[in-house]
């Protein structure tokens, strides 16, 4: 595994500590979702390939299609609604993506090759990884733009 990729993602974790209650409500643009329910959407994802699919990875092993992101989406804007203080949410954002760092750093991935859904071309922990750290720096970006 990639350990600066590894890395990045476990630095995310610094990125949510350090966004303030003002902030926290603020919507990424007029009439988006807010910062909150971005890092609510980042968390529900981390917890799907905790539960879902890391545990079932092995090599050549063909996992389910990525649920509908659309759906997944709503259940975490629902699941931010849970959260009544930006600190617990924080928290259980921080817990998670800990717990999913760890799971990373403690497979040995080097020779994985797995393929989700329909993809034809085989996945390694890497590759999944990398959609993940995308997907955060997306997402960052979004939130620093509120921040500026």
């Amino acid at each position: 595994m990639n350990k600066k990729l590894l890395d990045q993602f476990e630095r995310f974790n610094e990125f949510v500590k350090s966004i303030d209650d003002v902030t926290w409500q603020k919507p990424i643009t007029p009439g988006k979702w807010t910062v909150k329910e971005v890092v609510a959407h980042l968390w529900n994802w981390d917890t799907y390939t905790l539960n879902t699919m890391l545990p079932h990875i092995k090599d050549q092993v063909k996992l389910p299609g990525f649920v509908d992101h659309d759906t997944h989406n709503l259940k975490a804007i629902e699941k931010a609604k849970e959260f009544t203080d930006r600190e617990s949410m924080i928290q259980t954002f921080i817990e998670t993506r800990t717990c999913l760092v760890k799971q990373f750093r403690e497979v040995e991935h080097s020779e994985i090759h797995f393929f989700i859904g329909n993809d034809k071309r085989p996945y390694t922990y890497e590759r999944y990884l990398k959609i993940f750290v995308h997907h955060d720096e997306h997402h960052k970006k979004q939130i620093e733009n509120v921040l500026a």
